[in-house]
């Protein structure tokens, strides 16, 4: 197992380099982020990675022994330093990401260790359930909140699906070698419930029909943009795992179906819809706009040249990114409500743009002069909200659809919140643009 070591080398010279990059944007207006060099960046990408093993520790197994009993499974030694949530997803996806610009073997370990950890917790359940039945095993969810993989057993939503799903099958193709048999059974888990199990409206659009707004104002039944994240990274990978070019189809459809009914004419979108009613939120929520870019991004990177659906979405992407550029903040950033110029500046969805934005540059799909507006989004955050200790701040926490400004206003901020940290390295990995690493090679 892994265990961080605060005097390694790699440390000083990080946080030497990021805190000359600091302060330096303390000094000094942010410009075009024109002052970033590859060097500062992967300071940054070695601290935010490595702050994560900090917070959440090297993982364990738990004690796997054969048991006939959930009193004996609930009594057993649990697994340590696992979890299952979606912004843990898009962390360890951008831990594993970032590796390939700074070549950190050890962090690459330790998320796909995580993810081997996790396969054999899931395993040893299943024969749980197994043994007791279906009835019994699914009170014992029901009243067992404690299992770190407890999302992952229960499922029953897309939240529990494509954020973990994505960076679980991210580790399995880009190290096969290293993966284990009980690793399929759980990206076979999360593939049954988005193509069979989730809720879908006729034209097969994903929705929750039984979710409505903060106030409770809008009827049962609603579509959110957050969604595309949570079903399209595993797609598109699955496609990849499986050679099934269908679960891509599939997540082209998603974003343009939802795009159908949350874009707006100047190209951004709205956090929700209303299937009842038929019309869409009022308000164009940062983060929405920002799991609805990254998600069309990882679309179109495995989209080969002559898919049918190719040219509509690049289209749809296109729109969503000038849209965007138009609302930064002179500071680099972008807002909680991205045509509110009066609300506070936002993390994540700053992150999630840059990443999509300087994603479209290096991949021929959007002008190089686009570059400027995500090296200036990344530079703020170096400024404003990355501390040198690896700490990601200024992100807004877990959101509802809102329908009026003040909801989006009033949400909390809270410290290194886990929302911000994977899209940061997601977004310093692809503004350095080394390569997705499926070479299954010793490092």
């Amino acid at each position: 197992m892994l265990a961080f070591m605060p005097s390694h080398p790699w440390r000083l010279v990080a946080l030497t380099l990021l805190a000359g990059l600091l302060s330096t944007r303390a000094a000094t207006a942010i410009t075009d982020g024109s002052e970033l060099s590859p060097d500062s960046i992967r300071a940054v990408l070695r601290t935010v990675a490595r702050h994560q093993l900090e917070r959440f520790g090297p993982v364990h197994d738990g004690d796997y022994t054969s048991v006939a009993s959930l009193a004996a499974a609930e009594a057993a030694r649990p697994a340590t330093g696992i979890a299952w949530n979606y912004p843990w997803g898009v962390t360890l996806y951008g831990v594993l990401r970032s590796t390939d610009a700074t070549g950190d073997n050890s962090m690459l370990q330790w998320a796909l260790e995580h993810n081997r950890v996790v396969a054999r917790d899931y395993a040893w359940f299943e024969q749980v359930h197994q043994k007791v039945g279906n009835e019994a095993w699914q009170e014992f969810l029901r009243h067992n909140r404690k299992i770190p993989i407890g999302a992952l057993l229960r499922l029953g939503n897309l939240d529990s699906c494509g954020s973990m799903g994505a960076e679980f099958m991210e580790g399995i193709l880009r190290r096969p070698a290293d993966a284990i048999p009980e690793q399929r059974a759980v990206g076979e888990a999360i593939a049954d419930w988005i193509e069979h199990r989730q809720d879908r409206l006729p034209d097969g659009t994903l929705w929750r029909h039984a979710s409505r707004d903060q106030n409770g104002d809008w009827p049962a039944g609603t579509i959110w943009a957050d969604d595309l994240y949570m079903s399209c990274p595993f797609l598109v990978r699955w496609s990849e795992y499986t050679h099934d070019p269908r679960p891509l189809t599939d997540a082209a459809h998603q974003v343009l179906q939802m795009a159908a009914r949350l874009q707006d004419k100047d190209g951004v979108w709205f956090h929700g819809y209303s299937v009842p009613l038929k019309e869409h939120s009022p308000y164009k929520w940062g983060r929405a706009n920002g799991w609805a870019m990254v998600a069309a991004a990882e679309v179109l990177s495995a989209m080969p040249e002559d898919h049918p659906d190719r040219a509509a979405l690049l289209d749809e992407f296109r729109r969503h990114v000038a849209g965007v550029i138009k609302l930064q903040a002179p500071s680099g950033m972008w807002r909680q409500v991205l045509d509110h110029p009066e609300l506070w500046e936002e993390t994540s969805c700053t992150a999630m743009f840059a990443y999509a934005i300087a994603r479209g540059v290096n991949r021929g799909w959007l002008p190089a002069s686009d570059l400027t507006a995500a090296r200036k989004a990344f530079a703020a955050l170096c400024a404003k909200e990355i501390t040198p200790e690896g700490a990601v701040n200024g992100t807004c926490e877990g959101t509802n659809i809102g329908t009026t400004l003040a909801f989006y206003q009033d949400r909390k901020q809270p410290s290194d919140d886990l929302h911000g940290r994977g899209v940061v390295l997601l977004a310093g990995t692809e503004l350095l643009n080394p390569p997705v690493d499926r070479s299954n090679a010793a490092r």
